[in-house]
């Protein structure tokens, strides 16, 4: 699962007061926020890659039969390796996430400390664009880590003595549907990304059209 679309929040501002105006509060902001989530971006790399191996394992998987059980259930406890390491690397994400999200009552406080209608209008439309996209990152990490339970309940069955083969196909097909769940999240996910990048450009072209 790819979930990567990487919002470049730095602005570089050419006008210097000592007192910051509104634009650049926000661009400040957004700065500190595109900050926190460096543990976020720095995960996906090592997260892709470790989903390419545990699926590459998987099909390896599915070609062995019960009689080759030694070799399956080493398969099997390294899949559930790499799947334990894919959580960690999720949590690690969700961490940086979350402390950037946080970061967003600042944007709050600038809306509720800002006087200009036009410039409380475009923040609030900010604001409104972050928390969209930190809310379907939520969703998409529920349904992410509901797909990785489910396909630790399949690891498990392949090794049992007692699974029979429909049991199997079953829970394969469950997985393949949660899949699919997760493919749509990602891919809203991305959608609210670009959303969000097209709305911090509106945003800072009308401060610059206000002046």
């Amino acid at each position: 699962m790819k979930y990567i679309v990487t919002v470049s929040l730095v602005l570089l501002l050419s006008a210097c007061s000592f007192r910051e105006n509104t634009e650049e509060k926000l661009s400040n902001i957004l700065t500190e926020i595109y900050n926190s989530e460096s543990d976020y971006r720095d995960v996906q790399l090592e997260l892709s890659e470790t989903e390419k191996k545990e699926q590459a394992n998987f099909q390896s998987m599915m070609e062995l039969t019960k009689d080759q059980k030694e070799k399956l259930t080493k398969q099997v406890e390294e899949n559930a390796n790499l799947l334990e390491k894919r959580l960690e690397l999720v949590k690690k994400e969700s961490a940086s996430i979350k402390k950037a999200s946080e970061k967003m009552v600042d944007i709050d406080t600038l809306i509720s400390n800002t006087k200009d209608d036009s410039e409380k209008d475009n923040l609030k439309k900010m604001e409104e664009a972050l928390k969209n996209r930190y809310a379907a990152y939520d969703a998409l990490t529920e349904q992410y880590n509901n797909l990785a339970n489910l396909q630790d309940e399949l690891y498990n069955m392949l090794i049992e003595e007692d699974s029979e083969v429909k049991t199997i196909q079953d829970k394969v097909a469950e997985v393949n549907e949660q899949n699919e769940v997760v493919q749509k999240a990602v891919e809203k996910f991305n959608e609210l990304t670009t959303q969000l990048n097209q709305v911090k450009e509106k945003v800072f072209a009308s401060f610059e059209e206000d002046k």
